[in-house]
């Protein structure tokens, strides 16, 4: 099997950030062994939400390269002009929930973006700070 130097490259340019640095978010707790042998990789550590360059989260350069990569190339695969291949995420897990159980008005609690929250808590450019009274 031939391997991808340039995406081999950019996770361990990731791996070394992590290692030489701290990024203060429950999503980023580094993982086990057995997960880290599971999972294959150093960007399982890494939290990326938002998109390339407008990352909500500290310590995202090398995670926008790989995904820049990846777009290259599926556009490349799929003769797309436009893709996205970013997974879903908790953020519509926490959006099934409040569709399911409030109603537009309703209070919602929870932290705030710049003391550890989530965006989905109530962050008035998200779904929950538009629909939801939010409160800290």
């Amino acid at each position: 099997m031939e391997r991808d130097h340039l995406l081999f490259e950019l996770i361990e340019k990731e791996h070394k950030r992590q290692l030489h640095g701290i990024e203060l978010i429950a999503s980023e707790n580094f993982v086990s062994d057995q997960v880290m042998q599971a999972m294959g990789s150093w960007l399982t550590n890494k939290y990326a939400e938002g998109y390339i360059g407008r990352r909500y989260y500290g310590g995202c350069q090398y995670i926008d390269e790989v995904e820049g990569l990846a777009i290259e190339r599926a556009k490349k695969l799929f003769n797309a002009e436009y893709v996205n291949v970013q997974p879903h995420s908790g953020a519509q897990a926490n959006a099934a929930v409040m569709f399911a159980v409030l109603k537009p008005g309703d209070v919602i609690m929870g932290l705030n973006l710049s003391h550890g929250g989530h965006l989905t808590h109530g962050s008035p450019v998200n779904y929950s700070g538009l629909l939801y009274k939010a409160v800290a």
